[in-house]
């Protein structure tokens, strides 16, 4: 319990220094709004959302994430994710199916390039074993390094923008397997009018310890309620691969809410 309060306590000191950072310009609503799911930009939220994973054993998975992306300065960013996490799978040790997930958070989020229509960042994200039973989590610690690019493709404000995750198990439960494996995303966000746009995403995953190749592909839906408060439903379907992160079909609801933006900006 005292790890889950001490991860409380670092993300109130960051909020706080967020907020003393943009507290003298309040950080403006994009004119395109779909950049809000352009992994390339830094805005402060908060979005809580719900992932149902079918998998092809037969057994499905459902989790609620708490996800917090703080923004710090122009070119810094962190994030916490605290999922809530039900597995329908049968255990002959009679393991918990219900609880507290794999907490994760990026340390840190750097935009080392930015222009008009393009943008890099690197960042390092670490994956805690703090699940609550075998059935809820890697059993692993995780470091999780990770570029990512964007660039705006014409005057629609059509994103197309990659993402790179290299994945490896560093300690934890000795008997569980270890993960070491590349996460591949291709997105292309299109807008259709200032409050509706949809994304579709690749997830490429290379196992490099049991061999493989695997994909899913997601569709997604959003659409700003305001210039603070958006809400997205999303489908996805597994194509190929044995991996674990590859599920036979997903559904997945959400919402988000941006801090020190101007509600009455128009959209």
């Amino acid at each position: 319990m005292n790890r889950y309060l001490i991860l409380i306590l670092i993300l109130a000191h960051l909020v706080k220094t967020s907020n003393a950072q943009t507290s003298s310009e309040t950080i403006k609503a994009e004119s395109q709004t779909a950049s809000a799911d352009d992994p390339s930009k830094f805005f402060t939220r908060i979005e809580l959302f719900n992932e149902l994973q079918h998998h092809d054993e037969g057994f499905y998975i459902n989790q609620t994430i708490l996800r917090t992306n703080i923004k710090i300065g122009k070119r810094l960013t962190t994030r916490f994710d605290i999922p809530y996490v039900y597995n329908s799978k049968e255990s002959t040790e009679g393991y918990k199916k219900a609880g507290i997930g794999d907490i994760s958070f990026r340390l840190l989020g750097y935009r080392i390039y930015e222009s008009p229509k393009s943008a890099l960042t690197l960042s390092v994200e670490f994956s805690l074993n703090t699940a609550e039973s075998p059935l809820l989590g890697t059993g692993k610690n995780l470091v999780i390094p990770m570029i990512t690019y964007s660039k705006i493709l014409n005057e629609k404000k059509t994103i197309l923008a990659f993402t790179f995750q290299q994945v490896n198990s560093i300690s934890g439960d000795e008997n569980r397997n270890q993960l070491n494996y590349s996460k591949i995303q291709a997105i292309l966000l299109l807008p259709h009018t200032k409050k509706i746009w949809t994304a579709f995403s690749t997830d490429w995953f290379a196992d490099y310890e049991n061999g493989g190749l695997s994909l899913n592909i997601k569709g997604r839906v959003v659409h700003a309620q305001s210039p603070i408060f958006h809400i997205w439903a999303q489908a996805g379907a597994g194509i190929f691969g044995d991996f674990i992160g590859r599920y036979q079909w997903n559904a997945e609801f959400g919402s988000r809410f941006f801090l020190f933006r101007k509600p009455r900006t128009a959209l």
